[in-house]
C-alpha cells in the first residue's frame, strides 16, 4: 500500500520572548500513513498536533525536515499538496450569507474543479450529509451540527486524497456527533481517501480509526492499532471467571490453552490474562473448565480502553520528566 503521508524529521521552532530561547512545537517527527488509512492523532493541548497538521496542509512552513502529502513534497510543490488535501478545522468560518450549495460549489471551484464537476460534487456531499433539503438555505440558519457537516463537506468536495480533521465533533450533541462519525466512516470506505483526525475524544478515536498516534511535547511517542497499544502499554485483557468452587486444577486446565498467558485464583474467581481474540478463546476456556468439573457462574471481562493507554503513557512521561529534571 503506497504512503499518502510521509514525514521525515519534521520540525517547527518558534522563537521565545528572550533572544536565546525557543519553543519546539514539533520536534523531529517521523511518521508514515498509508493510502486509505484513518489515523487519530492524540495528545494534550500544546502537544504539537495542530502545528503538525498546519505544516502538512502547507499553512505553515517547517523549520526543518521534510514531508510528502499525496505524493507531493511540501517545499517543492505546495500548490499540488493543497490541491490534493482537504482541511476541516474546529472553527468553521463559514460564509453565512451563501446557501449551502453555493458555498460548497464555490470552494470546489476554488480548488480547480470545472463548473459542472463543482456542482456535481456539491450535490453529492449535500446528499451524503443529509442536507439536500437545506441546499438553498443560507448557512446563517444552520445549527452547529449542520455547520460541522458543511465544514466536513467543504473539505472533501474537491475529492482530495488526504483529509485533515481537527476535532470534527467538538461541542456537538450525541445525535449530531454520531451523524458526523457516520459520515466519516462512509467516506473512508472507498479505500482511497486518507484521514488524519486530531481529537481529544478517545472513544471516538477508537471507534473511527484503525491506527492511533500519541503526541507529547512535539514528538510522536507511540503509534499502532488500539489493540496493539493496549497490549503493549497496559497489558493483556483480563477475564474473571466466577466458579461455584475454584480449585487449582481449574487453573491447570486452562493455562495451557493458546491465548491464555496466565491463570490464578482469587477466592472462587479464576483470573485469566488473555492475549488472543476473545471470541476464539472464550469457548475453549468454557469447554476446558466444564471438562475439569468446574461449575461456572459468570464471565466478567475487564477490557482495557484507549483512555487506559493514554493515561498510562502520559503518567510514564511525567515520571521520566521528573527523574531528569
Amino acid at each position: 500500500m503506497p504512503s499518502a503521508i510521509e514525514i521525515k524529521g519534521l520540525t517547527r521552532v518558534y522563537r521565545g520572548s528572550r533572544k536565546e530561547s525557543e519553543i519546539r512545537a514539533v520536534d523531529g517527527v517521523d511518521f508514515d500513513i498509508a493510502q486509505g488509512e484513518v489515523v487519530a492523532l492524540l495528545g494534550p493541548n500544546g502537544a504539537g498536533k495542530t502545528t503538525l497538521v498546519r505544516m502538512l496542509s502547507c499553512l505553515l512552513r517547517p523549520t526543518s525536515g521534510s514531508a510528502r502529502v499525496g505524493g507531493h513534497d511540501l517545499r517543492e510543490s505546495p500548490e499540488k499538496v493543497r490541491a490534493n488535501c482537504g482541511l476541516s478545522t474546529e472553527a468553521s468560518g463559514l460564509y453565512e450569507r451563501l446557501t449551502a450549495r453555493q458555498y460548497l460549489t464555490f470552494f470546489a471551484r476554488l480548488y480547480g474543479l470545472a463548473d459542472g464537476d463543482a456542482s456535481t460534487g456539491a450535490e453529492k456531499q449535500l446528499r451524503a450529509a443529509d442536507l439536500w433539503d437545506r441546499r438553498n438555505d443560507p448557512l446563517a440558519t444552520f445549527s452547529k451540527g449542520m455547520r460541522q457537516k458543511i465544514n466536513l463537506a467543504r473539505a472533501v468536495a474537491h475529492r482530495p486524497r488526504v483529509v485533515f480533521l481537527d476535532e470534527p465533533t467538538s461541542g456537538l450533541d450525541v445525535e449530531a456527533a454520531g451523524s458526523i462519525r457516520q459520515l466519516i466512516l462512509e467516506m473512508s470506505q472507498d479505500g482511497e481517501t486518507t484521514f488524519l483526525i486530531c481529537t481529544h475524544n478517545l472513544p471516538e478515536a477508537e471507534r473511527l480509526c484503525g491506527r492511533i498516534a500519541i503526541m507529547r511535547r512535539g514528538r510522536v511517542l507511540v503509534s499502532g492499532t488500539p489493540d496493539e497499544l493496549k497490549r503493549r502499554l497496559v497489558g493483556n485483557h483480563v477475564l474473571r471467571v466466577s466458579l461455584r468452587k475454584a480449585l487449582p486444577r481449574h487453573c491447570q486446565a486452562v493455562v495451557s490453552l493458546p491465548g491464555v498467558a496466565e491463570a490464578s485464583l482469587e477466592g472462587n474467581q479464576l483470573v485469566l490474562q488473555i492475549t488472543a481474540d476473545q471470541d476464539h478463546t472464550n469457548p475453549q476456556i468454557v469447554r476446558r473448565l466444564v471438562e475439569s468439573g468446574a461449575d461456572i457462574i459468570a464471565f466478567v471481562g475487564e477490557t482495557r480502553s484507549l483512555e487506559d493507554v493514554y493515561l498510562h503513557l502520559v503518567r510514564r512521561e511525567a515520571e521520566e520528566d521528573a527523574m531528569t529534571s
